[in-house]
């Protein structure tokens, strides 16, 4: 169950699945009618996980091991960015919609603790839509050219810096969390 076990094969990687449901238990991730079948807070969640994804790599990346998954195809994302049905990008967007709409946070490894990543990333889309951001453009094709997206922390420390340096994620977050 270790991030990056052996040099020359893939590593254990820890994906959510997250949809979101009204008060009434119905999903509102997707939207027939709107762009590429997704709702605004779908989108607003979707650029909640990128906008905070340094400091999510923190906690969805808490060993050093972590980073050694990360880089070109390794099936790990290295880059921030989402895609419509797309397993090199770091948030996918399987191609279910309706009540099965949903996203797929591709970021953590097996080292991750389950709780702490869904607290983290609940986070990141409570910011999201409560700011209302949009994000850029679904990633087309192959998810590991640099020159597409910006990059995720490398490193632990560089990780951790991110976390400590991401105000609004700490403050939901709290103190004690962080």
């Amino acid at each position: 169950f270790m991030a990056k076990p052996f040099n020359d094969e893939g590593g254990s990687g820890f994906h959510l699945h997250i949809s979101l449901v009204d008060e009434a238990g119905e999903n509102v991730f997707g939207d027939p009618d709107g762009p590429d079948g997704l709702s605004a807070r779908g989108r607003s969640a979707i650029a909640g996980v990128l906008a905070h994804a340094p400091a999510l790599a923190a906690i969805l990346n808490p060993t050093i091991n972590s980073y050694k998954r990360f880089g070109p195809d390794t099936l790990a994302p290295w880059l921030i960015d989402w895609g419509m049905d797309n397993r090199s990008a770091m948030v996918r967007i399987p191609p279910e919609r309706g009540g099965a709409a949903r996203m797929e946070v591709r970021l953590g490894d097996a080292t991750a603790n389950p709780y702490l990543a869904m607290a983290a990333v609940a986070a990141a889309i409570y910011l999201g839509i409560s700011e209302g951001l949009e994000p850029p453009a679904p990633l087309e094709g192959y998810g590991y050219d640099p020159e597409s997206a910006p990059m995720l922390p490398q490193s632990l420390p560089e990780a951790l810096d991110a976390l400590e340096a991401d105000t609004a994620l700490h403050e939901v977050l709290g103190e004690y969390f962080v």
